[in-house]
């Protein structure tokens, strides 16, 4: 029989844990507490916490919006794109990277999930995927990403779905597991 012993820790370095705990206990005053229209002093602070993490910050637009409610753990792993945005509640879990497109819509209560665990491992190890999600795609209420997916440009997640296969360009997807609904179609003005 084989024993099973979970490691209680995730495999981050130490010095990535300890600027995460840090980043944790400040998040709420410096963050979560700011007025709803102090959207650059939030990207601000998120810039500095993802330099002191080891890498210079990867959103460098400031017509990046963020949500006061939103949570990015890691944040020197996501890289957003011009004009995109977190919404209340959105929970961006960067054990590895994530990559957000320009004009990207990411709703409230999503969750963006880079980290699992080998479940065939006596240590219960930690298994990590980067996220990728291309251009004008829109993430609505609720939705979960999981590890290693590609969401292709001007795709659509519909609220609530559970996303565990990468979702085609210019796609509508739904459900738990998310499934193809239909061609996404713009309409001319």
């Amino acid at each position: 029989m084989v024993n099973y012993e979970p490691v209680q820790t995730n495999q981050m370095p130490r010095h990535e844990k300890i600027v995460q705990r840090l980043w944790e206990w400040t998040r709420p005053l410096l963050f979560n507490y700011t007025f709803w229209y102090a959207r650059k002093w939030r990207l601000r602070i998120v810039r500095y916490v993802a330099r002191i993490g080891g890498e210079r910050s990867k959103m460098l637009s400031d017509s990046i919006s963020l949500a006061r409610k939103c949570r990015i753990d890691y944040p020197w792993r996501l890289k957003m794109g011009e004009k995109s945005s977190l919404g209340n509640g959105a929970w961006v879990y960067c054990l590895n990277n994530i990559s957000i497109g320009s004009n990207c819509c990411i709703g409230e209560d999503v969750r963006l999930l880079t980290g699992s665990h080998d479940v065939t491992s006596p240590h219960f190890d930690l298994v990590t995927k980067p996220i990728l999600i291309q251009d004008n795609v829109w993430i609505a209420t609720a939705a979960i990403i999981l590890p290693g997916i590609t969401i292709g440009e001007g795709a659509v997640i519909a609220a609530g779905s559970v996303v565990t296969k990468d979702v085609a360009p210019w796609t509508v997807v739904g459900g738990n597991p998310a499934k193809f609904i239909k061609k996404r179609v713009l309409k001319d003005d």
